[in-house]
């Protein structure tokens, strides 16, 4: 009888079971994860960029406002953009009982500005006694102690004010050839080829009823100074365009990239893009410096053109710019 046999089962190879990764996996995915929070970074800072500009305007909102709820009480008169309530010596000018911050007797050491700079300022109250509506979260010489400051000794540690007033507004109550912050003659009347139908023009703008265009007249804009304060409100060189043009006598600060934070008399706000590269480079020569003063701006100066237009329209005409 033939023997059945059964047949032996013999199981498909299998391979040890790998556990882990190779080398060149894991580099794999540190570099992944790498640029993953890499973009994330990126991301979050430019949305915290934005949440500070957002902050910033918002800021020069409640300014502006703030202006025109004290034109309301004071008979349509605006607050002054001068920063000081007492006269300049020799200007024959009275003291301004409406500057809007008052550095008059309330520095402290180092000429810097305190809480009380900004009490006895014309808007104050009606920013609602708020010392942090003066300050921009953009700014990097800001105030970053809360603390009440006082002369003379008791400094703030960084700066109390991050903006400006338009100096073409609330001006000219004691003579109209004081175009610019009560203190000088912009457009100049006696340059040679200032246009024949301007001469003599009326540039009062005490009261909000003196501005024609109030929507499109710029109120305030971020400024940082050399000198670590911002004193008096804030001038461009306005002449005919056949003078020296381009000439700004204060620069505006850059703490937005190519943008500039300003706020309208009506009480709205934009950022225009107007500091193109070139610019920033003559206005900031030095990156690890505040800008300067008195920049000029060469050739077509379309950022100097645009400023012109919004410091007072409507008087300061393209004409003269």
């Amino acid at each position: 009888m033939q023997e059945r046999t059964q047949a032996r089962f013999t199981p498909p190879f299998t391979p040890a079971r790998r556990v882990g990764f190779t080398l060149v996996e894991l580099l794999l995915v540190v570099t992944i994860i790498a640029i993953v929070i890499a973009l994330t970074m990126v991301a979050v800072q430019a949305l915290q960029n934005q949440a500070r500009s957002t902050a910033c305007l918002s800021n020069q909102r409640q300014l502006a406002l703030a202006n025109q709820s004290y034109a309301t009480d004071n008979n349509g008169r605006l607050s002054s953009p001068r920063t000081d309530s007492s006269a300049i010596v020799g200007s024959g000018l009275p003291t301004l009982p409406n500057a809007w911050v008052d550095t008059n007797n309330t520095m402290c050491a180092g000429n810097k500005e305190t809480d009380l700079t900004l009490e006895r300022g014309a808007l104050w109250n009606y920013v609602g006694a708020n010392s942090k509506a003066f300050v921009s979260p953009q700014d990097p010489t800001a105030r970053r102690d809360w603390s009440r400051t006082l002369p003379p000794t008791s400094c703030p540690d960084g700066r109390v004010r991050s903006y400006s007033f338009n100096a073409f507004v609330g001006v000219g109550a004691y003579s109209f050839t004081l175009r610019c912050d009560d203190l000088w003659q912009f457009p100049d009347p006696t340059s040679p080829d200032y246009p024949d139908a301007y001469r003599g023009s009326q540039f009062k703008t005490v009261s909000m009823s003196q501005i024609p265009q109030p929507s499109s007249t710029m109120a305030t804009i971020t400024e940082e100074d050399p000198n670590g304060q911002n004193m008096q409100g804030w001038c461009i060189r306005v002449r005919p365009p056949t003078g020296l043009a381009g000439d700004w006598i204060d620069t505006p600060a850059l703490w937005n990239p190519g943008r500039v934070n300003i706020s309208y008399l009506d009480g709205s706000i934009a950022a225009p893009n107007i500091i193109y590269k070139e610019l920033e480079e003559i206005m900031q020569p030095n990156p690890n410096a505040p800008p300067i003063h008195f920049a000029v701006e060469l050739g077509a100066r379309p950022a100097h053109r645009f400023m012109s237009g919004i410091m007072l329209p409507g008087i300061v005409r393209p004409e003269i710019q």
